[in-house]
Order: structure tokens, then sequence, then C-alpha cells
């Protein structure tokens, strides 16, 4: 099979994940597609009379169509909530400079926590490749989804792991610095005998870089380190495995889309209310009627009348509600709360907001984990032992009020010395009082107090 043979869920998949790409890119990417807004039969039957000079109606028939950027807006909101949170990481020593340039174009790991966050929530799917430079570092690369096209496992040492994984690439091609035309290329991770290795192929399947063990660097393919495994983690929106996760804005997707469709019918409907066709019967042959407007009259003849085909839009309510069903599924998604003009209940937003966190806490968590496991894969990879490695994230999205009152009460008891100033420190900053028990309180009120009698002198 050629090197550009896709696995059969990317197959089963690749339609949606278009479909997330047109709906973030917008309004210009879903009016390029026809198959956003197929053409109603009676555009088609034109078109096949005279396909050049019919064609200007379906164009007016897209122009006026309304897309409503519904996925952009939420998955922006989103990251909005994620942006507040702080990963804690603690690296080996030899790894901490991966703490600011992780990224094949320079960026650190919260950089990279964010863009993978961001992908998870948007195509369910995250292809991530830790790889060592020319150099010998570590450093992570991420696929576009749909450009993870192959993979497979296979039993390895009793475990099912991956033994293949293709990815699509596309390099510039040389002479003209201002031009963009690309060649694509398929760079291949696969397992030979226990050793990782890696190529890249051309179209036509022959090799543009050689087979090597993936970790050779220099002009000597000099070996960092085989790896007995791919070091490729597929972060998905639920789990880590190879399989194909959920797209979580998939839904509000689907209804932005139809939204998009409905709008088509009803904006067109609208249009052709308020532009009545005339019509006329009865003139003699040799009038000419080439104007119209208020500023035009016709010279019928003695013979000749005129009216208007007025067009009565009796279904232009019911695509309109239609069109506001759609919106109210996009909102059921639990993807963004929006204003929906005062007809849903402070409950009932606190629960949708509720779903939306649920949501964002197990693509968080999950992706906390996908970048953990890269970052143990980095440390075995140049001889640290991968237990040094953390990468944790609290997915905690709402920041509580600080109560005044509760304030000065806590402010009282550090004054009274029944309430470690930790603790005060604490509700001020977060909102939130420590969790731990009274006598690790005095514990800490021990050494709060110790600490401030070495500040006086009265120690040492």
């Amino acid at each position: 099979m050629p090197v550009q043979s896709t696995n059969p869920d990317y197959e089963a998949h690749i339609a949606e994940w278009e479909m997330m790409d047109d709906a973030l890119e917008g309004e210009c990417a879903v009016k390029r597609n026809e198959r956003n807004l197929p053409k109603p039969s009676g555009m088609v039957e034109a078109e096949k009379l005279d396909a050049a000079g019919n064609k200007y109606l379906y164009q007016n028939y897209t122009d006026r169509a309304q897309y409503e950027h519904w996925v952009r807006d939420s998955l922006r909101s989103m990251m909005g909530l994620v942006s507040r949170l702080i990963p804690e990481i603690e690296l080996p020593t030899g790894l901490k400079g991966l703490e600011d340039n992780a990224t094949a174009d320079g960026f650190g790991l919260k950089q990279l926590f964010f863009r993978v966050v961001r992908q998870a929530i948007s195509h369910g799917r995250v292809p991530l490749v830790v790889n060592i430079d020319e150099s010998g570092d570590p450093y992570f690369s991420t696929y576009a989804t749909r450009n993870a096209i192959n993979w497979d496992t296979a039993d390895q040492g009793g475990r099912q792991d991956l033994v293949l994984s293709v990815f699509r690439e596309f390099r510039k091609k040389g002479g003209d610095r201002y031009s963009h035309d690309c060649d694509t290329v398929f760079r291949e991770f696969f397992m030979q005998g226990n050793v990782c290795y890696t190529s890249v192929r051309n179209e036509g399947g022959e090799l543009v870089e050689e087979e090597k063990p993936l970790g050779s660097t220099g002009t000597d393919n000099r070996l960092v380190k085989g790896l007995p495994y791919l070091p490729v983690i597929y972060c998905g929106s639920t789990d880590n495995s190879p399989d194909v996760d959920e797209v979580p804005l998939l839904t509000m997707a689907r209804a932005a889309l139809k939204s998009y469709q409905l709008s088509a019918d009803y904006f067109t409907a609208l249009h052709q209310t308020s532009h009545p066709q005339p019509w006329v019967a009865g003139m003699d042959e040799t009038v000419e009627l080439s104007v119209t407007g208020p500023s035009a009259a016709w010279d019928l003849g003695p013979k000749g009348s005129c009216g208007y085909l007025e067009f009565q839009g009796a279904g232009i309510e019911a695509v309109r509600t239609a069109m506001e069903d759609q919106k109210n599924a996009a909102l059921e998604a639990g993807a963004k709360v929006m204003d929906v003009g005062g007809t849903e209940s402070g409950e009932a937003r606190k629960t949708r907001q509720n779903d939306q966190h649920a949501t964002l806490h197990s693509i968080v968590v999950t992706v906390a984990e996908a970048l953990e496991q890269g970052l143990r894969y980095a440390a075995e990879w140049k001889g640290y032992d991968p237990a040094q490695v953390v990468f944790t994230v609290n997915p905690e999205f709402i920041i509580p009020a600080v109560d005044a009152q509760v304030l000065a009460e806590l402010q009282k008891a550090v004054m009274a010395g029944t309430v470690s100033a930790d603790t005060y420190w604490m509700y001020l900053t977060t909102g939130k009082l420590p969790e731990r028990a009274y006598d690790e309180e005095i514990k800490v009120m021990t050494i709060e107090g110790q600490a401030g009698r070495r500040g006086v002198g009265l120690e040492d």
C-alpha cells in the first residue's frame, strides 16, 4: 500500500474534522465549500440550461446566507477560562530548558499546553510527538488533526502499543523567497525490531530522508538513544489512546451549519417579499420596457395592463422558527453561554456553565496527562528518572468571591492568635480556606511565630 494510505477511523471522521476547520475559520470558509449549502433544484436546472449565465442565482443565494460564529466565539470563551490555569511543572535539571523552549517554533510548556487544549476542544484529537533536535535536545511537535493520516497498534512485549504513525507535512519549495508553494511529504515513525525508526517519503513513496533510528543527530547520524517505543501520543478529549475521540464542539458546529442553510432560504424569501416581480400583458409588440422604478413611467398602449406578482412568504415564519431552534440546540451543547434575550433562567444558565466546566475539566486533565507522558519520554530518552517529571493542572475555572465579613473575622482571629496569617492570606487571594486539620493549623501558627521572633532578634 502507498505511504498516503489512511486508517479506516481517519476516513470515518475526516468529514467532521473538515467541518470543524470551516466552522472555526468562519463565514468565508463555510461559503467557499458548496457542500455546506446545497443548490436548490431550480438553480441546478437553470445551470443546466445556461451554466455561465445563470451562475449568479446560486451566488446571490449564498451571499444572502448568514453563518453565525457560535463555534469560534465558544472556543474563545472556553480558552479564556483555561488561560487562568497555571500548570505545576517539575523537571530534572537537564530538562529545565523545556519550560521556556519546548516546541519546534520555540515556545514553552505553558504555551504548548494552551495549544493542545485548544485543538482538543475544537477537534477532539491532538497528535503529539516527542523528538530530538540536531543538538540532542528534546522538543514537542504537534500536527493538525487532519494531517495524522495513519496509525496502527500491535503486541509489543505483551502490551498493545503503537507500531506505526504517519503524518502529512508541507515543505516549502526552493527558489523565490516570497512564494508559498509547498511539496507534500509524509513523515513516518515505525518499529523496526525493538527500536523506533523514522523516515520521510514523497507522494510517490520515494525516500526524501533515509530510514534511521529516531534520535540520530548530526551529519554522522550519531544516535542519542534508541527508543523501544514510538514517542507519539494521540491526546484526545476523553483519553489518550490512539482511538478517535468525540469532538466537544461538533454538536454546536452542526447546529451553526444548519442555521446557515436555513438562513439562505430565510433571507432569500425576505428579499423576494420586498422586491415583487412586475408583469405586463396585452402590449403592442412595438412597445419596449427596459426600466423599472419610482422614477419610470410605462406607456402600455390602449390594450396593455400590468401588475405585481407578490411573494406571499407564508413559510418565512416557519424558517425563522427553525433557525431559532438551531440556536437553542447550539446553546444546549453546553459550549458557550450566549444571550438568549432573557428567556433562560439563572439556574438554567448555571447548569449549562457547569456542563461546560465539566467538559473542560476532562480535557484539561487529559491534556496534562499527555504532556506529562511526553516529558517522561524525553526524560527517559536523555537518561533521567521519568519519576522526577511532574506536569499537573488544577482545573478550577470559577474564581470564588471573597466575602468582606468573613475576611474581617479572619483578620480578628489572626490578631487573637487562633488562626494563622497563611489562612488569612489564602482566603484573601483565592476566596478559599485551606483544607487542613486544626492541629496542622497550630503547626503553621507555631512556625509563623518562630519566624517572627527571629525577625526581631529574639532568637539566634
